[in-house]
């Protein structure tokens, strides 16, 4: 597939607007998928993402509540909802989804990644470490920091930082 675009979002709170907002920017961006790197904290809020035209992958973040609801919720969509880390293959590039920052060290160390994509601390990080790119989109809640998300190009990995 040329051009696989995934929009990368994390910590929503359950900030439903900015959630729908940067659902309707991954449409207008043409993405193929919409990565939630957790804490949607209700299914109310995932809700949201049911505008979105293509594929939810998403895992729970410490604050998640009601996780039968969340997954409910995603799965109606056709989305999938996990324990974190998710590890999956995407157009030949290995993939690994986690909220929490833990072993993400020993994961970049091992290399098995072609992307890891973590949230939970609010703050965006963009780092190459050897074959793997790292990146936390920081909080599309925008409760802490300025809310952001990415649009990354997954066969040339540019990542887009967008401000909501």
């Amino acid at each position: 597939m040329d051009n696989l675009r995934i929009a990368v979002v994390s910590d929503s709170h359950d900030n439903a607007t900015n959630l729908e907002k940067a659902a309707s920017i991954a449409n207008e961006q043409n993405c193929s998928y919409f990565f939630h790197l957790g804490d949607f904290i209700s299914p109310f809020t995932a809700q949201k993402l049911k505008e979105f035209k293509c594929i939810i992958k998403a895992v729970y973040g410490n604050c998640d509540g009601e996780l039968l609801g969340l997954q409910s919720t995603i799965n109606t969509m056709g989305g999938d909802i996990e324990k974190p880390p998710m590890k999956f293959d995407l157009e030949g590039k290995r993939v690994i989804l986690m909220h929490e920052p833990f072993l993400l060290e020993e994961l970049i160390k091992s290399q098995e990644a072609d992307f890891i994509f973590y949230g939970h601390l609010h703050k965006v990080d963009v780092r190459r470490e050897g074959k793997t790119l790292v990146l936390n989109p920081g909080e599309s809640g925008g409760w802490v920091r300025k809310p952001t998300f990415f649009i990354v190009d997954m066969d040339s990995a540019a990542v887009e930082k967008i401000t909501l």
